[in-house]
Order: C-alpha cells, then structure tokens, then sequence
C-alpha cells in the first residue's frame, strides 16, 4: 500500500481521474481525513471535492504505471 497526495479541482478533473483510474485492476482509495471512499466512484469523489487535501491510497507494491497517467493530479511524493 502507497499513499500519495492528490488534487482534484473540479468535475472535469473528477471525470479524468475515474476515466483513468478504472482502466487498471488496482484497488485505490481516496482519503480526505478519516473519509475514505472508492477511487473508482464518481458519486464518491464528487462527496469530498473540490479539495486540495487529498490522499490517495494504491493497494499494490507495483503501480508506476497508473502514477505516470495521474501525474497531473499528484501534489508531492508519495507520503507512506
């Protein structure tokens, strides 16, 4: 399990973010406090955003793939 530090502003980046999460067979969470809801679930993440404060969880030790197509949602490095 890896956590890193994501943002997501607006509905079309909710869109862009499930459309490219769905397309891999890792289970991700996205955390905002003691919040955790399925990456995969657009009705989830429009529940916690617009916020710059968010986590997200990738349940596998190999994942560099999905990171290179969110890279224009990672803040910072992975946090854990």
């Amino acid at each position: 399990m890896k956590k890193y530090p994501i943002q997501i502003n607006n509905i079309e980046d909710i869109t862009k973010f499930v459309r490219t999460v769905t397309k891999y067979n890792y289970d991700v969470d996205l955390c905002k406090g003691n919040v955790v809801i399925d990456a995969k679930s657009i009705l989830g993440i429009m529940t916690i955003c617009p916020n710059p404060e968010l986590e997200m969880i990738i349940y596998s030790n190999e994942h560099d793939d999905i990171l290179e197509s969110l890279s224009d949602f990672l803040r910072e490095e992975k946090t854990a």
